[in-house]
């Protein structure tokens, strides 16, 4: 049996033979790194192929197959280095149609359909890996801040004892201070939570501004169902509004079903800083590519119309209505401004609301604006004693349109002292007599019917002066006259004295 053999190779000693001279070398010289030395390929010969008569060639390739045949990969691509197996590179659209199966990053498939630009496939690909491994660090920090992994973990491990707040959101999730791997696998490749991260949004940005239609559509059946949660994010909503800029009129009808769904959550939404900016794009989109969802949004609109009026940010919304769509569909909203023009004036964000409306550069439409203007000048006499609505009466005034200054300074005939004696309305009684186009004698009549009191009083003596330096010669010798007649009661008030020494008198 042993003679059978006798002047035959064997593979496997060969190469037993080549470790040990590899191993030998290493020990007698290691000041110096071993050198790799290449092994010539001897071809197995089969002396039981050659005694039946088969050929050389036909003996080599079976041998190979039965040699190779014997032995197990796990898999072809994995390669050892310094004894540890790494992974392979996870493999990206071919555009072959074959492939993995799975959906999206969680199934192991890929994460976009084919299309002709790869190119943004492939980076966002990339920047979910980079993604998922950050977030697997942080929470792996997390764990040791936490004392998940022991004490000596910290002080040994790569955060080299130094301490520091948790600052992954994923991990704060959990109350213990540790995340399982089950809430790890649910965030991974999940683009609601890289919307809301800071820095990987701006990956995510970048690749919506450039990428093709299947990207954005794919992008957009991923977050579509957290739309409302990313319009008030301080990253998503960077994300919503590019998206929405993007979207077709069937995916703006999308968005409308689910803001429009539930009122409290859209007076949420509109109630945030954010939030309100992301609905202000949604409307200027439906003005552009949805014209027939501009009633379902404005029925949402006009029932919540007075809460959106009196807010700090919800009140542009009102504004984008009155700018973008027609009055036909804009003309109930108009009227619940309009009837609640009191209410919503002496609102700190309703007066600033209203002014703006009056700004034909807001508003160009003049219908919308005459209404309003109508329905100040009727609440009038009020709003002047009111310290926010008096900015809406001056407001107007500054409109410099002579119709609407005559028609408001009859409408406060009869009261003009009552209002130079009040903090708020003395400063429209003063706006008015500054006014060229208006007939100063019917106001200065007015205020003498009072002026006892105008003289003496603290807020009075301000319009009577204004009285004094815009009336003309007959007018102001009607003031001369009454000031000399109580001129000594004036001498023991302080507000008289002061009077006195301005006009010169």
């Amino acid at each position: 049996m042993d003679n059978k053999f006798n002047g035959e190779r064997n593979i496997w000693s060969t190469a037993t033979a080549a470790e040990e001279n590899l191993s030998t070398a290493s020990s007698s010289s290691q000041s110096q790194p071993p050198r790799m030395q290449s092994l010539p390929f001897l071809p197995p010969e089969n002396h039981i192929h050659r005694a039946n008569g088969f050929s050389s060639h036909d003996s080599d390739l079976q041998t190979l197959e039965s040699s190779f045949g014997g032995l197990s990969f796990a898999d072809s691509s994995t390669v050892r280095q310094n004894g540890t197996r790494r992974r392979p590179r996870p493999r990206h659209f071919s555009g072959d149609g074959g492939g993995g199966g799975g959906s999206g990053v969680n199934g192991g498939g890929n994460l976009f359909p084919p299309s002709g630009n790869l190119y943004h496939h492939r980076e966002l690909e990339e920047y979910f890996q980079r993604f998922n491994l950050n977030q697997q660090r942080l929470s792996y920090q997390n764990n040791c801040v936490n004392q998940s992994y022991g004490y000596d973990t910290l002080d040994n491990g790569f955060l080299n004892g130094v301490p520091y707040a948790p600052r992954n959101h994923v991990s704060d999730e959990n109350p213990w201070g540790y995340i399982n791997q089950d809430q790890m696998e649910n965030r991974r490749g999940s683009l609601y939570a890289i919307a809301k991260d800071a820095v990987w949004s701006k990956k995510l940005l970048e690749t919506i501004y450039q990428g093709t239609k299947e990207t954005i559509d794919t992008i957009f059946d991923r977050i579509i169902v957290h739309i409302c949660e990313l319009m008030v994010d301080p990253y998503g909503k960077d994300v919503v509004m590019l998206l929405i800029g993007k979207c077709c009129s069937e995916q703006i009808i999308q968005i409308v079903d689910l803001v429009t769904q539930d009122m409290f959550q859209f007076v949420n939404i509109c109630f945030d800083l954010r939030g309100t900016a992301a609905i202000q794009e949604l409307l200027d989109s439906i003005h552009k590519r949805a014209n027939d969802q501009i009633p379902r949004i404005m029925d949402l609109i006009n029932s919540v119309g007075l809460q959106l009026a009196k807010s700090s940010n919800a009140r542009f919304l009102i504004l984008s209505c009155f700018r973008l769509f027609p009055l036909s569909h804009c003309r109930y909203l108009l009227e619940v401004v309009a009837q609640h023009c009191y209410e919503i004036s002496i609102d700190q964000n309703g007066c600033c609301l209203y002014q703006q409306c009056l700004d034909k550069n807001r508003v160009p439409n003049p219908e919308i604006r005459q209404r309003l203007i109508s329905e100040v000048i009727s609440h009038a006499l009020r709003l002047c004693l009111n310290c926010y609505g008096n900015y809406v009466v001056q407001y107007i005034v500054e409109l410099n349109n002579q119709h609407v200054i005559n028609a408001l300074v009859r409408q406060l005939i009869g009261n003009y002292a009552h209002l130079a004696r009040n903090k708020y309305g003395s400063h429209v009684v003063q706006k008015l007599l500054r006014l060229r186009g208006v007939d100063t004698r019917l106001i200065v009549v007015d205020l003498l019917s009072q002026i006892d009191t105008l003289l003496l009083d603290p807020f009075g003596n301000y319009v009577i002066q204004t009285a004094w330096f815009v009336s003309k010669d007959d007018v102001r010798h009607m003031l001369r006259y009454h000031i000399e007649l109580n001129i000594r009661l004036m001498r023991c008030n302080k507000f008289g004295n002061k009077l006195l020494e301005k006009l010169s008198i």
